[in-house]
Parts: structure tokens; C-alpha cells; sequence
């Protein structure tokens, strides 16, 4: 058991030494132009003709060095480092793009266009919970109810309600305001 362990180990030493020391310049430009062009295309929007073609040159040098005597353990190494340098790649260019001045213009840095919190327009109606109003309009389930001199539109909690009747807001979530018909056992 330990000699077939002691030979794999020594393989894969061979195989990975062999990686590099009979590599041509055919495989190297394409390895190394292929990540170049993926670099570039993480500063171009959208997936286009840099990335494609930065995929597809460094696939073509990890097959120009399979067909250039590689065995099966180089295959395994070139994938491998191709996607430790990828990986590599995308972490240092976020980590430069997030802290550098770059990450500050228009083409990485989009605010959201969603106000947070509560605008100027919106109307706070959390006010009302509790308040006795009157129907101006039926409510099938949404009508308008008039709260003193404020007219508001209402939701009623349960089926319909007519015009006329008097209401009592039970919630209020944003700007839905939900009534239920008032009763004199409610105080």
C-alpha cells in the first residue's frame, strides 16, 4: 500500500513538474492572453466579447498543452489553476474596485432609486388608530371615510359597509387605513 501511494505522489510530482518545464509558448500566450482578456471584461459591463473570448482562449491553451504530450493529472492541474486564478482575479479587482476611486463613479457605484423611510409626500395616517369617523361612500371594501375635516381613503375589515355609517379605524399599515363598523361596546 505505502509503494502505490509513494508512486501516485511520485506522478503527480512528475506531471506537475512536467506542467511547467515542457510548456511552449503557444500554451503560455494563450493561458496568459485569455486572462488578460477576462480581466478586461471586469471593467466592461455585461458579458461580451472579452470575456467569451477570454474563456475560450484560456480552454484553448489548457488543450494545446493536452495535445502537446499532457496526461490526465495536467488536465486536472490546468483547471485547477485556471480557476485559482480566476477566483484571484475577481477577489483583487472587487477588493481594488470597492476601495479605490473607481468603485466611486457611475459605472460600479448605482444608488438606489427606492426612497428609505418616509417621504415628504407620503401621509402618515398612524394617527387615526383609535379615531371614530363616517363613511362618505360605501365601502366594497375600499371607500372613503371622514375623519373631523380629513377625508380618507379606507379599507373595511370585514365585507361591505354603507355610506353613512360611523367607523373606527382598528390598523393602519403605510397607507392603508382598515375600519370596522363603530359600536357604542367598543368604548
Amino acid at each position: 500500500m505505502t509503494n502505490v501511494l509513494f508512486m501516485l505522489a511520485e506522478a503527480a510530482d512528475s506531471s506537475f513538474v512536467r506542467l511547467f518545464t515542457e510548456m511552449n509558448a503557444w500554451t503560455i500566450a494563450l493561458f496568459a492572453l485569455g486572462l488578460i482578456f477576462c480581466a478586461i471584461e471586469m471593467f466592461i459591463p455585461g458579458f461580451g466579447f472579452f470575456g467569451i473570448s477570454g474563456v475560450v482562449l484560456v480552454v484553448a491553451g489548457i488543450v494545446v498543452r493536452m495535445v502537446c504530450g499532457g496526461d490526465a493529472l495536467m488536465l486536472v492541474y490546468m483547471v485547477l489553476i485556471a480557476l485559482v486564478l480566476f477566483v484571484l482575479m475577481f477577489w483583487v479587482f472587487g477588493l481594488l474596485i470597492t476601495k479605490s476611486r473607481l468603485g466611486k463613479t457611475a459605472l460600479f457605484h448605482v444608488d438606489s432609486t427606492v426612497p428609505s423611510g418616509r417621504t415628504e409626500g407620503t401621509a402618515d395616517y398612524s394617527r387615526l388608530v383609535g379615531q371614530v369617523g363616517t363613511t362618505q361612500s360605501p365601502l366594497r371594501p375600499v371607500g372613503r371615510v371622514k375623519f373631523g375635516d380629513d377625508l380618507v381613503d379606507a379599507v373595511a375589515r370585514d365585507g361591505f359597509i354603507d355610506s353613512g355609517v360611523a367607523v373606527k379605524v382598528i390598523a393602519v399599515e403605510g397607507q392603508r387605513v382598515v375600519v370596522d363598523i363603530y359600536s357604542k361596546e367598543d368604548m
